[in-house]
């Protein structure tokens, strides 16, 4: 730190300068970006709530499946039906089918599950198991 105080620079900036130019170079080619459907995951101690980010998707074309703690989502989206003669100038928008599955941080009650989906975002509350709730142990004492 004595080259920073003694002349006002950081022997490093040069570095920070290169990685900012890199990471812009490369934004938006992760491979986070590109799973679908894109998905949020909140959980307390009773359960999890995940949402999933489904326009376009009907929801009789939507499976979820739960196995211990794997929530698998599956579906399709359906592609838009062009007539003869049309040409698609651009196509951005997925289609087909697709298929995500999430470890979820403890095992998942199953029978409990529920899901609703509304406006192109599927909800799914997951219950945690009771075999792996937390429980407080009590402490007995000797005489």
């Amino acid at each position: 730190m004595l080259f920073n105080s003694m002349y006002g620079l950081s022997p490093f900036s040069d570095f920070r300068r290169l990685q900012r130019e890199m990471n812009r170079l490369f934004d938006g080619y992760g491979t986070d970006i590109d799973e679908f459907p894109a998905v949020n995951v909140w959980s307390g101690q009773d359960e999890i709530v995940v949402t999933a980010e489904v326009p376009g998707v009907d929801p009789k074309d939507l499976s979820i499946n739960v196995n211990q703690d794997v929530l698998t989502l599956e579906g399709k989206r359906q592609s838009e039906d062009l007539q003869d003669g049309v040409v698609c100038h651009r196509c951005e928008r997925g289609q087909g089918a697709f298929s995500r599955s999430l470890r979820l941080p403890f095992e998942i009650d199953a029978d409990g599950v529920k899901a609703r989906h509304k406006l192109g975002v599927l909800t799914i509350k997951l219950p945690r198991a009771e075999a792996g709730k937390p429980r407080k142990i009590a402490i007995s004492t000797e005489k």
